[in-house]
């Protein structure tokens, strides 16, 4: 099971790159989320599947609809380990107007602030501040230490986007729409491509 991080009120998080299978350093991972039958299902393909689906289930204004939400993933270091951050735009936001955070080697922190609005939590007043911190490695400076730690202790999180995509829960997605719009999207796009090519 994969560790995801509940934000909670007073969190100070450490914001940490994902080190990707082929040495790649990212600090931010987006994809689309919907939830069915409390089933989250991800899209983080470049073809925007499941918001196409969205989108045009509210353009033909019928009875069933799929609320999508973007969600931006991050490793952060709290509580002594890794874990996975899914954040909303709110505090994507507040990370992309302050990047001084995305430092491993620095002590800027988000810190976090809760309140309710309208019965649903907000995250606005949130902010970026320097906290001190013993990091989890001996020398702050060493790229191999840190190298080493991020990649043996992050969570898989690739894997739980892939065991959790549109494909691998594409009935469900059929059962709950009545139709195979995901099948019809990627027969369109297949035919689009074929015409551009003139076959």
């Amino acid at each position: 099971m994969i560790k995801i991080h509940k934000l909670e009120d007073g969190d100070i998080i450490k914001i940490l790159p994902f080190i990707d299978k082929d040495d790649k350093i990212t600090w931010c991972k987006d994809y689309t989320c919907a939830v069915i039958n409390k089933q989250s299902i991800y899209d983080n393909s470049d073809k925007q599947y499941l918001r196409r689906i969205s989108h045009t289930l509210y353009r033909n204004d019928g009875d069933v609809k799929l609320p999508v939400q973007i969600r931006y993933a991050y490793n952060i270091y709290i509580g002594g380990e890794i874990k996975i951050m899914n954040v909303s735009r709110t505090i994507q936001d507040i990370i992309s107007n302050n990047p001084d955070v995305l430092g491993i080697r620095s002590n800027k922190h988000l810190n976090i602030v809760q309140e309710m609005k309208s019965g649903f939590p907000s995250w606005e007043k949130s902010y970026i501040k320097d906290n001190n911190w013993t990091p989890p490695v001996s020398d702050i400076n060493s790229k191999d230490e840190w190298y080493s730690y991020i990649k043996t202790n992050q969570p898989d999180f690739d894997n739980h986007i892939e065991s959790n995509n549109i494909f691998v829960h594409k009935q469900k997605l059929v059962k709950y729409l009545g139709t195979d719009m995901l099948g019809d999207l990627i027969s369109d796009d297949r035919q689009k491509k074929l015409d551009k090519l003139g076959i």
